[in-house]
């Protein structure tokens, strides 16, 4: 069966069209960025070449209909995600996004038509269980309405006849997360620290058992169907408890009051309203955390067959990955990191914290520049490109591009983050002065390059990163060499932030 499927450079569409190729499926992916879906599909074991990737907008309606031709079902797992804030024109995207594809996918005649709602549309729930049959909510974030909205969009198509699947997800984490939501950025923070502890609870599903639901979900009857898939129901303690349990490393817990909580969400989002900034929480987070019960869930298990991973391994297998890709402290994972990921050498301890205080103080841009490279440069031609003066303590690489102006080739020792899928990630930092490294110019108008790493000499074509990719791998970038912070708060431009990719 050919498979239409959106958000597939996301965390729950990727894990979707994974379930969709094991089952023996033809996905067809409309990707904005196909480089992009590619490297997170890869990431996950998924060979981009196995996937049909069709560069269109689920905002445009025409090439959403020219990628639904041809396809038997489809599962409309994107949207612009907000649940702790309001981030840009959500009502637009989400609604838009859902009459195009779903509203799409009915006029063309496929059977089933799933669309991804959330459990966040029941809450405040009107009972102890969370049912399909409860009412909605009256949610205040512009993510929330307009996630209401579009629920309310489909609603009106399945009672028109339309074989729409609604299957609502809870709290979904698991490993490989390209960028870090509500749930995986609040477990971070609470690790090995405080977790604060309201009424209420939170429900964990993994992404891999709602990749295999909506997999399943295109093979069972078209519908109308309206499936909650909340997952493992925990009260906050409870979850506290788990992680514990699971790394060994006791946090303090602090007694929070509901009213508490609910007043601090409140202040927050007017605050925003003020002026915007991040943070994890709002009055519709909070509402979220003080307030939720167990789904029930009964009604897609049985109908699709399916059976949740425990939730020991789901936690513990999103705390490892969070250690892993440098969003937590490997000390705060515990046991579930091995003591080898765990210590730093001998080097990194006791000259690390000494060299980045050098390294991040402002006299040092002054002077290091005029010393540090030309040193690496030296020490790269006397010993073969094994030596630099810090791949003790960061790894390193020599860069070789082509001269912007010049046109001549121009080397530049630079620290480094390599990563699984064979990728580097170097940043532009200049020491923290106000100017971009003329090394990150050469690229952007030449982005075919070379490294020197380790000895090995590597032909590698540069990417700029955009804003959502930056911050996707800063966590990583600051585990590396946290000095890139001190950078920030120094300079007024953004660093630029390049992937190199082997040629």
């Amino acid at each position: 069966m050919r498979v239409f499927v959106t958000g597939a450079s996301g965390f729950v569409g990727s894990s979707t069209v994974r379930a969709l190729l094991a089952a023996g499926h033809r996905p067809r992916a409309l990707v904005r960025d196909p480089g992009r879906a590619a490297r997170v599909l890869r990431t996950i074991g998924v060979p981009a070449e196995d996937v049909e990737l069709v560069t269109g907008d689920m905002l445009d309606a025409g090439s959403v209909a020219e990628a639904l031709a041809g396809c038997d079902a489809a599962i409309h797992a994107a949207a612009a995600i907000g649940v702790t804030g309001d981030a840009g024109d959500l009502v637009e995207v989400n609604v838009t996004g859902t009459r195009n594809v779903v509203g799409g996918a009915v006029a063309h005649g496929l059977a089933p038509v799933v669309h991804v709602s959330t459990v966040a549309v029941f809450v405040p729930p009107s009972g102890p269980v969370i049912t399909a049959a409860g009412p909605l909510a009256s949610p205040r974030t512009d993510y929330g309405r307009s996630k209401l909205a579009a629920e309310r969009y489909v609603r009106g198509l399945q009672d028109g006849g339309a074989p729409v699947t609604i299957v609502y997800p809870g709290g979904v984490c698991g490993p490989d997360q390209p960028v870090l939501d509500a749930l995986m950025e609040g477990l971070a923070a609470a690790l090995g620290k405080v977790w604060p502890l309201p009424g209420g609870g939170v429900s964990v599903l993994d992404v891999r058992d709602l990749g295999e639901a909506l997999a399943r979900c295109v093979e069972t009857r078209p519908g109308p169907n309206r499936w909650l898939l909340g997952g493992h129901y925990l009260t906050w303690p409870q979850y506290a408890d788990l992680c514990d349990r699971l790394t060994g490393v006791r946090c303090r817990r602090v007694r929070v009051p509901d009213g508490l909580m609910l007043g601090l969400g409140t202040a927050l989002d007017a605050a925003k309203r003020v002026r915007p900034f991040h943070y994890p929480l709002t009055r519709d987070a909070a509402e979220f955390m003080v307030t939720l019960v167990p789904t029930d869930d009964r009604p897609i298990l049985d109908a699709l067959d399916l059976t949740l991973r425990p939730v020991e391994r789901t936690v513990a297998d999103s705390v490892r990955w969070l250690a892993e890709s440098g969003h937590l402290n490997p000390r705060r994972a515990g046991r579930l990191i091995t003591k080898e990921q765990q210590m730093p050498s001998r080097t990194q301890r006791t000259l690390g914290p000494l060299f980045q205080r050098i390294s991040g103080a402002p006299w040092f841009s002054r002077i290091g520049p005029k010393i540090v490279p030309p040193a690496d440069r030296l020490l790269h031609r006397l010993t073969g490109g094994r030596v630099l003066l810090g791949q003790a303590l960061v790894p390193s690489l020599v860069l070789t591009t082509t001269g912007a102006v010049s046109g001549r080739p121009r080397r530049a020792p630079l620290a480094c983050l390599p990563e699984k899928d064979g990728t580097w990630v170097v940043v532009g930092s200049n020491f923290g002065r106000e100017k971009h490294p003329a090394w990150t110019g050469n690229l952007i108008k030449n982005p075919d390059a070379e490294i020197s790493f380790r000895g090995r000499a590597v032909p590698v074509t540069a990417r700029l990163l955009d804003d959502e990719e930056r911050a996707e791998v800063w966590p990583r970038l600051l585990k590396v060499w946290p000095v890139y912070d001190r950078y920030v708060e120094r300079t007024e431009r953004q660093l630029r932030v390049f992937r190199l990719t082997p040629r």
